[in-house]
């Protein structure tokens, strides 16, 4: 768990609600010094724990996490959800520990491709059961080793169109009668921020009463912002910044942009569905992503012009509910797929 209520931790935190906590429970080691959904987490009875990162120093964070699981012989299973095979470093003390190591893969790929090739082989040796969270990111993360894929779980019914929480949050934003853009994601490398400002800036200039929403923070935020003013955005574009209101968000919006460089299966892709909107994504985003008819994939070479194109031509798309549709994939919190109930047995296990 980091300090950004991504995927990941949006996926975690819909486990630790969903599970018997009766039978089994989420501990959480991090390291970072804060933890998103911390007083959540704890309220449902979770401990956590603050390691150093990797950063700090690898001896150091490997220490500190063999010094977790010496003072809780109790923990038989360590679960980790993860970006790339570096993580191998911390699964190693686990598995020399002699605890399972469970691991969860949630990307399809990485800017430290080369790291991570090094590191796969030693994944798969100390990871005992292997998941992800679709296809792509099962090979990405184990090559040809087997892993079962279970779906990101949303609870649809909180992201279901409404009419009038659409007014009631465009109202909020001072967006009654703009086309509205939507973006969600981190902004760093991975999302392809400037990407999404290079694309809405042909919107904009087609359609001056388009409005961009940026929801979300990282490492490139100052840049971002600073490539929005250069491109006279600024006032087009509103930074939100971490919202824990993405439902009322993606109710406000009129269609969902993600270019990014690559995904396993974006949770925020199946949200946005869950709201009904129409949604562009790059063809580097898994194709498993699309559960609905309301993805169009487009391709990263293609100029900004082509996405925004695709983009304008959504202006008039009719909102229709799609929970049956999100619940037939095994992606709905009340109607759990087989994937999941296995994975909550297995983990609920001696």
């Amino acid at each position: 768990m980091t300090d950004n209520p991504g995927g990941i931790e949006t996926y975690l935190m819909n486990q630790l609600r969903d599970l018997d906590r009766e039978k089994v429970m989420f501990d959480f080691v991090t390291d970072f010094p804060t933890m998103t959904y911390a007083d959540e987490a704890t309220a449902l009875g979770a401990k956590i724990y603050h390691i150093p990162a990797k950063s700090k120093g690898l001896f150091a964070h490997m220490k500190a996490m063999a010094a977790v699981l010496r003072a809780h012989p109790e923990y038989k299973k360590v679960y980790f959800n993860i970006l790339d095979a570096g993580a191998a470093f911390t699964e190693a003390v686990p598995w020399v520990m002699r605890r399972t190591v469970i691991t969860h893969s949630h990307n399809g790929s990485t800017d430290k491709l080369r790291l991570h090739r090094l590191c796969r082989p030693f994944l798969n040796l100390f990871t005992k059961k292997r998941f992800a969270c679709s296809a792509l990111a099962a090979t990405y993360m184990f090559g040809k080793r087997k892993a079962t894929v279970i779906p990101n779980m949303i609870s649809a019914a909180d992201y279901a169109y409404c009419p009038s929480a659409r007014q009631s949050t465009r109202d909020a934003l001072g967006i009654d009668e703009n086309f509205v853009v939507c973006h969600i994601g981190r902004l760093s490398h991975q999302k392809n921020p400037l990407g999404v400002l290079d694309i809405f800036e042909e919107v904009y200039k087609k359609d001056p009463t388009a409005v961009l929403l940026s929801v979300g923070t990282g490492e490139m935020e100052q840049e971002v912002h600073a490539y929005a003013e250069k491109k006279n955005l600024d006032r087009a574009v509103r930074f939100l910044g971490k919202r824990s209101d993405i439902a009322a968000i993606l109710q406000a919006a009129d269609v969902f942009l993600l270019p990014s460089f690559y995904e396993g299966l974006p949770i925020v892709a199946i949200e946005a569905q869950a709201a009904g909107l129409p949604l562009i994504l790059s063809d580097a985003v898994s194709k498993e992503s699309a559960i609905t008819e309301n993805v169009r994939f487009l391709s990263l070479a293609d100029p900004p012009s082509v996405w925004a194109d695709a983009i304008l031509d959504c202006k008039h798309f009719e909102r229709m509910p799609t929970g049956e549709d999100i619940a037939k994939a095994g992606y709905d919190r009340a109607h759990p797929s087989a994937a999941e109930l296995a994975f909550r047995n297995y983990l609920a296990q001696p």
